[in-house]
């Protein structure tokens, strides 16, 4: 993976905020395939540096995931560009920028992530405790990448150092393998950072950051006992609260929902200007579809808070957009800042719920799916409620829920087996047993001989 050779100092310049307590940003020399580490990790200052590049990467791939919500059924666009109709008509071509950039944004992450863990293990001027919180959360973030990785691609290649030779040639691995990776890291991580946060703010890997993923990988791998164990840590922890933050105010920078957010400069993200239309006349470029705004329960708030609506006049004919709205700021913004949410309370809540209920545990997984359902203003489910009447009442909260975010809907009819059911209508180009893996970028292949493309594409 080419993009993955180099650890470039120009990431980290959007950290300066930060790092408030440099006067100037740190300097890294970088040879042409490998970073300086005895520079790099010479001490705390200049380690934590290089970590806040790997964050501010993470940031950059968020920026993909509008692009997977009109992959699936929650978008549509009204955008003419190809790139962007091959997601909304469901077959991605091998080429398309969007899912290349996702692909070495995510490998990006894994080799700093990579380069880190290398160089702290090695570095002579940090100490056993700095070098296992530094490790900790690399772990974490590397982890974080893989999860997307595999979901969006299957099978992929394990990339576990920075050793250019061997990353040059890699081939994939299964998806299961990559797994075993993921929650040997979260694991790990969990293990070696603590319930504090690094810094201000919960824009820093902690340990629930980690258990709150780990919950998240148990479920996808039907491992419930797991799941239930992981996602009940993080809800038996006080620091996080749900029914305390108003559904309008969820995604605020340090919400008390907050497990683990990735900070933004001036308080705003530079997509939503794509997401949330100049004016209440303006055409949206990325709308909700139709049958998706319709499906939102009388009354929910999230339809009312984290929707916006667009009155659009064209040819004498008006018409009303809905488009998502969870975040709200355009422009900077000191008074109400926003970060990119990356892991919530709300999910756990979800996760508990599910694998309670697959293991027919339906009075207390109700009760879970009811605060969430309380929040948003809706009447309770029946505790009595069947378990797959419970199943369906989860699937469709995470729907409501967690619309618009890291690709939820995408991977929950993935991994329900439901993506062809919900596809095949509503795309014009979906083709069962192909279009449920992105294409695994064709300049990668031609980099990389060992790389085999996915089926179909």
């Amino acid at each position: 993976m080419k993009a993955t050779l180099k650890f470039t100092a120009v990431l980290l310049l959007p950290l300066a905020f930060l790092c408030s307590s440099c006067e100037k940003l740190l300097d890294i020399p970088a040879s042409k395939n490998q970073v300086e580490s005895g520079t790099v990790f010479a001490d705390s200052t200049t380690t934590n540096t290089a970590l806040l590049g790997a964050y501010f990467t993470i940031g950059t791939v968020h920026s993909s995931m509008k692009f997977i919500s009109l992959y699936a059924d929650e978008y549509n666009t009204t955008s003419s560009a190809l790139i962007n109709l091959e997601y909304a008509n469901g077959k991605l071509q091998s080429n398309n920028t969007n899912n290349n950039a996702l692909w070495n944004n995510l490998y990006s992450v894994i080799y700093q992530a990579n380069t880190i863990l290398e160089g702290v293990e090695a570095s002579a001027g940090l100490s056993p405790t700095a070098k296992k919180q530094f490790a900790g959360e690399a772990k974490f973030l590397r982890a974080f990448a893989y999860f997307y990785l595999a979901n969006c691609y299957d099978d992929i290649p394990l990339i576990l150092s920075t050793d250019v030779a061997l990353n040059r040639s890699a081939s994939q691995v299964s998806k299961s393998s990559v797994y075993i990776q993921i929650k040997r890291d979260l694991t790990e991580s969990s293990a070696a950072l603590t319930d504090s946060y690094q810094g201000a703010g919960r824009i820093r890997a902690n340990k629930a950051s980690s258990q709150a993923l780990l919950a998240r990988v148990h479920l996808y791998n039907k491992e419930w006992e797991d799941a239930i164990n992981a996602s009940s840590k993080v809800i038996a922890n006080s620091v996080y609260q749900l029914t305390a933050v108003k559904a309008e105010d969820v995604f605020l920078a340090g919400s008390p929902e907050v497990i683990f957010q990735l900070w933004m400069v001036n308080g705003f993200l530079t997509d939503v200007a794509q997401l949330i239309p100049a004016s209440p006349t303006t055409l949206p470029v990325f709308p909700l579809r139709d049958e998706f705004y319709s499906g939102f329960e009388a009354g929910d708030l999230r339809k009312n808070k984290w929707i916006g609506l667009a009155s659009v006049t064209s040819s004498g004919q008006t018409r009303i957009y809905a488009y998502p709205a969870k975040y709200k700021n355009r422009i900077a913004s000191t008074t109400k800042p926003e970060f990119v949410m990356a892991l919530r309370l709300a999910e756990q809540y979800l996760i508990r719920a599910e694998a309670k209920a697959q293991l027919g545990q339906t009075g207390s997984a109700s009760t879970d799916l009811n605060l969430i359902r309380a929040r948003a203003g809706l009447d309770p489910i029946n505790s009595n409620i069947s378990q797959e009447g419970c199943l369906e009442a989860i699937a469709k909260e995470r729907k409501a829920e967690l619309f618009g975010e890291w690709g939820h809907r995408f991977l929950d009819l993935k991994r329900n087996e439901q993506l062809e059911a919900a596809m095949v209508p509503i795309k014009v180009n979906w083709k069962a047993g192909i279009s449920a893996a992105f294409p695994i970028p064709n300049n990668e292949i031609i980099y990389n001989p060992n790389l085999k493309q996915n089926n179909g594409y």
